[in-house]
């Protein structure tokens, strides 16, 4: 659906990925927090920049896909659209302008499953639990259904370091990433983090002070992208073959005297709950 688009044209998926900034001057950086540091992309994807100054001459923010599209959203009326801008490999550093001895690689190589993440935690947000994963929609709080199967190292290893579910984050390139509040291993995680880079540091500082005390981890990579994700259940929706066994099954053991728990006759709507809090937005 998103392969044979033109710079311009609506972009027809879910606004989500990895956030930048642009300005008219060629610029394009990273920003944790509006009034903090920023963090200048170089090399400079000047193709990108050029592309984005035909759609909005004043620049602005762009978010980059798990598969490396980059999206923008302009002014529509009273709304905003949301519009395609072509494709970018990220690459190279994030630089201090002030500091570039403390740039920071924006693809980290030579990372195994469990280290710290010694970049920027940012990417396309998604959720899991019990076996589901889906994409939260920030306007609706609808939960969008992922349909692409992940990698089973992948899942299996956020599934240990999150057993009740949580969010994670998808790179541009692939990379898998999480946050946690108790690393895998301590000790390693203890040595690791005096080793992140001063940039990665002073993040970690800044979002412990707004109440975010967790890591990021790195969890694996993903191949197969984009991750295909569909509508919300509707009210109205077929029940599939398996569904109406599930509910006859369920039905048919109506009145047998067995033991329950308190908690399975609590009223729980897992579509419409609030965005799991591991992983907040603006982290």
């Amino acid at each position: 659906m998103t392969d044979n688009l033109d710079l311009g044209d609506d972009w027809p998926e879910y606004y989500r990925g990895y956030r930048l900034h642009t300005n008219p001057d060629g610029d394009v950086w990273w920003q944790a927090y509006q009034g903090t540091d920023r963090l200048y992309v170089e090399p400079t994807p000047d193709e990108l920049v050029d592309q984005l100054l035909e759609i909005k001459r004043l620049g602005g923010r762009i978010r980059v896909t798990e598969d490396q599209r980059v999206v923008t959203r302009v002014e529509d009326g009273d709304e905003y659209a949301d519009i395609y801008v072509g494709t970018v490999s990220l690459s190279g550093s994030l630089v201090p302008p002030d500091a570039p001895e403390f740039s920071v690689d924006i693809c980290p190589q030579g990372v195994s499953k469990g280290d710290l993440w010694p970049s920027v935690y940012d990417g396309a947000k998604f959720s899991f639990s019990e076996g589901r994963i889906w994409w939260q929609n920030p306007g609706t709080h609808a939960r969008h259904p992922v349909e692409t199967a992940l990698p089973s190292d992948v899942t299996e290893t956020l599934q240990r370091l999150k057993p009740r579910g949580g969010s994670f984050r998808v790179t541009p390139w692939g990379d898998v990433i999480t946050l946690v509040e108790d690393p895998p291993n301590p000790a390693e995680a203890n040595e690791q983090l005096h080793d992140l880079p001063r940039v990665i540091k002073n993040i970690l500082v800044l979002r412990q002070e707004r109440g975010v005390e967790m890591l990021p981890i790195y969890v694996g990579t993903i191949e197969k992208r984009p991750l295909t994700v569909s509508d919300p259940r509707s009210l109205t929706d077929r029940l599939s073959t398996e569904e109406r066994a599930k509910l006859n099954s369920w039905a048919g053991s109506i009145g047998q005297t067995t033991p329950t728990d308190p908690d399975d006759h609590r009223f729980h709507d897992p579509d419409h709950d609030d965005e799991p809090s591991d992983d907040p937005e603006t982290w």
